[in-house]
């Protein structure tokens, strides 16, 4: 019967004309009931095409995913949020899919009359449109005015944590980790930037626009893909490396790009050295966006800032304003290994991110610009993370979060203050080079992968262990002594004075 049904489904999509809308068939139900994806459908690399209008504030697209099946399924599940989807295929890309949606969940499936086999890979291809937005998530507009009093328009992004789905179907969880192809069509006007360089000449169509073709990225989570298009002017300098970091900005503010591409130069070459990682994109871009809710995001290689995070102006900036520039560089180009290189399995280990994010401000700021004397403001934030901490509603660190709404509450005082307090603490305890080794072994160990909470604890305490931190005289080595009862110590000082009788005695 089943078969039957199936072949009935494929029988009325084949009299469906080509490039028509998906079908909505009312004999097939929504399959997923979770807000969490199946694990069946694995991405692995997303060609996205994109013509954002900023004429008309809308944009068209369409996506080509190749994904891996890892069980027998007719349906492919993924994520989707105010997109009209206008043609969806699997196989054969004649034959026009039905696509359910399920709003409340913000997911979309796409149902096969043929199975997808496991083990074997496909291409899921999807057309779909929709209007710019008018907040700060997703792919919205920007506008600027211009002294003789124009106003101009831009297309920026923010996806972080749930809004990839705003702009493209896609896997929109952070353990989906793919590569990615983006082609952006734009009027000649206009420059489009996304993470990774333009890989050859800019293709010239007939209708006198531009096509962009960008180079393939490295395996990376969706919330960090980034692409916008816009008028601005830039300034670029090169690491010691050989990144490129260029600054972005309104045209009548370039003047005021110059000691934010000093700082992230500086920044960059500190990173590279103090993780002993090199920054794996070739280029590193900083954009001020005129409307911007956050302070900054860390798209891999092309971060967004607002435009007081970012520009500064020698003449009538003030010091705590340059203070504030250097830090929120620090920040975003401490996530490029702090999240982006290695990321968070799930949004409820979001400190590992933004607490390691905010706690390397510190440490990059007083290394590279110990003038600004930041370690000042390591002490407020420390009390920050106490006063919030000492309330009923505070929560642990690490807490669980499945809906958007509670994933976006995740991002506060105890993910950013209390996991940069934590970190304080431990890296004075361990001794900076304990600390340095272990982070440095936890970045290596999951590189364009996901961790948990306890992969940096096991990467701290193997460190550990290996340069057998003494305790009372004693190797205290996480992974090979048991517990010791809290009776049995009976002095929390380390002693460096050589044992005496007394101190034998009571060993």
């Amino acid at each position: 019967m089943c078969h039957v049904f199936i072949l009935l489904v494929f029988y009325l999509l084949l009299k469906s004309p080509v490039g028509s809308q998906p079908m909505q068939s009312p004999h097939l139900s929504f399959p997923w009931s979770r807000l969490r994806l199946p694990r069946y459908i694995i991405p692995l690399h997303y060609h996205l095409h994109l013509h954002p209008n900023l004429t008309t504030l809308s944009f068209s697209g369409s996506v080509r995913i190749q994904i891996h099946v890892e069980n027998n399924t007719n349906w492919v599940v993924l994520h989707s949020k105010g997109l009209q989807i206008s043609k969806a295929t699997v196989l054969d890309e004649n034959l026009v899919l039905p696509v359910l949606h399920n709003p409340s969940h913000e997911q979309a499936a796409i149902f096969s009359p043929r199975v997808l086999s496991r083990g074997h890979k496909y291409f899921l291809y999807i057309e779909f449109g929709a209007e710019l937005g008018d907040g700060f998530y997703g792919f919205y507009k920007s506008t600027y005015r211009m002294s003789t009093g124009e106003t101009r328009t831009l297309a920026s992004t923010h996806f972080e944590p749930t809004s990839a789905r705003m702009a493209f179907p896609c896997f929109d969880e952070p353990s989906f980790k793919a590569n990615y192809s983006v082609r952006i069509r734009r009027s000649p006007e206009h420059i489009s930037l996304s993470n990774m360089p333009i890989v050859s000449k800019t293709v010239e169509l007939n209708d006198g626009l531009l096509e962009d073709h960008f180079a393939v990225s490295v395996r990376m989570s969706t919330y960090l893909v980034a692409f916008i298009i816009c008028d601005f002017k830039s300034v670029s300098a090169t690491t010691s490396s050989g990144i490129k970091v260029s600054i972005y900005a309104a045209p009548e503010k370039w003047q005021q790009t110059h000691y934010a591409l000093e700082v992230a130069v500086k920044m960059m070459d500190f990173f590279e050295k103090y993780f002993n990682i090199l920054y794996p994109l070739p280029k590193q871009d900083l954009i001020a966006i005129p409307d911007f809710q956050s302070g900054a995001m860390e798209n891999w290689g092309l971060t967004t800032y607002r435009e007081t995070s970012l520009l500064f102006d020698p003449l009538t900036s003030s010091v705590s304003d340059k203070l504030y520039v250097t830090m929120v560089i620090g920040h975003e180009l401490a996530h490029q290994w702090f999240g982006n290189l290695v990321t968070m399995e799930w949004w409820n280990d979001i400190w590992l991110n933004e607490g390691f994010a905010r706690y390397m401000e510190y440490i990059s700021v007083e290394a590279t610009y110990p003038e600004l004397r930041v370690e000042e403001y390591l002490l407020t934030t420390c009390f920050a993370a106490v006063g919030r901490d000492s309330y009923d509603s505070s929560r642990p660190i690490s807490s669980s979060a499945e809906s958007p709404t509670q994933i976006k509450e995740m991002f506060d005082t105890v993910s950013y203050n209390k996991g940069a307090c934590v970190l304080h603490m431990l890296r004075y305890f361990l001794t900076d080079d304990v600390f340095q080794s272990g982070i440095v072994r936890y970045l290596r160990k999951y590189s364009y992968s996901n961790a948990h909470n306890q992969d940096l604890w096991d990467s701290l305490a193997n460190v550990i262990c290996e340069v057998e931190l003494k305790l009372h005289n004693m190797v205290y080595c996480l992974a090979q002594l048991p517990l010791a009862h809290p009776s049995d110590i009976q002095d929390k000082h380390v002693h460096h004075h050589p044992p005496t009788h007394d101190d034998n005695t009571h060993r």
